[in-house]
């Protein structure tokens, strides 16, 4: 007598667990609508991890280059000379202060990763830190708390990134910040379908468009997260 299959959503119930269902259940109503928003959570997931991918690299690129600039222009006493344009290797004394903590951990990611190159292991450079720097630290180097020394970060460099921004710079630390924490649920695995997922759509292309009108054009024929959006299943019983 051969087994009797159990229907798949009871199958992905035990697997997936009712704990983790849960939030689905309740906001579909019935198991069949939990397991098809469970899906569709992942999709919008995906979609946002691919803006995500564009958004960040954009936002440190443009900040990278500024501040490269920037700190080839401050003085070293300790040396008597300016400092080198890398801020990352050669950082001045407010960038220590500012982003002391998390320039040393980037180090160590990206020597971890040069250890893995396959024409062998080098000292890590100025992209492979670069790379390894978190969306957070982009947010907090932004002037958007009483912080002195920030603003004159803002003032002297910062700003010039941003050259088609027209909110406030503590408007655009908090568009950044929204999206650093939408990326934390997406990299956490969170569900995603009753966080306001739109409006950090939104905040994404303010400051890309901020950055380059151009870049925000590109950007918006690319993006998914509209779309997905506009796909989530229906919420009626069936």
């Amino acid at each position: 007598m051969g087994t009797v299959q159990q229907p798949i959503e009871r199958v992905l119930l035990q697997r997936i667990t009712p704990e983790r269902l849960s939030p689905y259940v309740q906001e579909a109503g019935n198991l069949q609508g939990a397991v098809r928003l469970y899906r569709w959570n992942i999709d919008l997931s995906g979609a946002v991890y691919e803006a995500l991918h564009v958004f960040e690299v954009l936002l440190r690129n443009a900040m990278d280059e500024k501040l490269c600039q920037w700190n080839g222009s401050q003085p070293d006493p300790s040396h008597g000379r300016l400092h080198s344009s890398d801020w990352l290797l050669d950082p001045s004394s407010l960038l220590i202060r500012i982003a002391g903590r998390d320039i040393p951990e980037a180090k160590r990611r990206a020597l971890k990763s040069t250890r893995r190159r396959p024409e062998g292991q080098r000292e890590p450079r100025h992209e492979d830190v670069l790379a390894a720097m978190s969306l957070g630290t982009w947010r907090f180097i932004l002037p958007g708390r009483s912080d002195a020394g920030k603003q004159r970060l803002w003032d002297g460099a910062l700003h010039e990134a941003f050259p088609h921004l027209t909110r406030s710079p503590r408007q655009l630390e908090r568009a950044v910040e929204g999206v650093y924490r939408l990326r934390n649920r997406v990299a956490h695995l969170e569900p995603l379908i009753n966080s306001n997922v739109q409006a950090q759509l939104v905040n994404m292309r303010t400051v890309i468009g901020a950055i380059d009108p151009l870049l925000l054009s590109w950007f918006a024929s690319t993006e998914r997260i509209g779309s997905t959006l506009a796909d989530r299943p229906g919420l009626t019983n069936t």
